[in-house]
């Protein structure tokens, strides 16, 4: 469990990031519809923050590769999945009453509901490498890797979401179960890696 629970975590993670993403048109959906203003601002948004989550979970992990901080990391993003799911409906109605533009409402809904989730759910894969590394001369294999596992997470999560969750439950169910999903992950994580200091040797041969 130890030896693969790491890339177990990228890809769950890959999994939510993508699924989060889709049901974010049908939280949406209800206030300002499901028109290619929504789903551009939602995917540029998420797009923006997964950017945001690669950059600070690199450098982050640089710092303090520790395996409590990626935990916390796990966990923070299904708190905040839940946060948006509770502040979702008045957010919307809100921005409904002040602004009459469908493009800015989109745009600034997305932002304030799915830009935190998918930064820290963006954080993982490169704290992850970070703490699977071992050695430099494979550092591109170890990347190469996990982002593979991650891709495929997202793509399980992509066909997961639109032909399983969204038909058979209720929006707000997803999510939490997003939710708890994340939190359990999180969890077992810190339990199986509570003791383990990330290490790495520089056997590299350059001729």
């Amino acid at each position: 469990m130890k030896k693969l629970f790491l890339e177990i975590t990228v890809f769950v993670c890959g999994a939510v990031v993508m699924a989060f993403e889709i049901i974010g048109s049908r939280m949406l959906g209800p206030y300002v519809g499901t028109s290619i203003f929504v789903w551009t601002s939602i995917i540029g948004v998420i797009l923006l923050s997964l950017s945001l989550g690669y950059l600070s979970g690199g450098r982050i992990a640089d710092k303090n590769p520790r395996f409590t901080i990626l935990s916390l990391i796990i966990l923070l993003s299904g708190v905040f999945i839940t946060f948006s799911t509770l502040i979702k409906d008045a957010v919307l109605e809100f921005l409904l009453e002040n602004i009459y533009d469908i493009k800015i409402i989109s745009v600034i809904s997305s932002l304030i509901l799915f830009s935190i989730p998918s930064i820290l759910l963006g954080m993982v894969s490169p704290f992850a490498a970070r703490l699977k590394m071992k050695n430099l001369a494979k550092s591109g294999s170890t990347v190469g890797n996990l982002y593979a596992i991650s891709t495929v997470g997202s793509i399980t999560g992509t066909f997961l979401a639109g032909f399983y969750l969204i038909p058979g439950f209720r929006i707000t169910n997803i999510l939490y179960l997003f939710s708890i999903t994340l939190v359990i992950i999180s969890a077992l994580l810190f339990i199986i890696y509570r003791d383990v200091k990330p290490e790495i040797t520089t056997n590299i041969k350059i001729s």
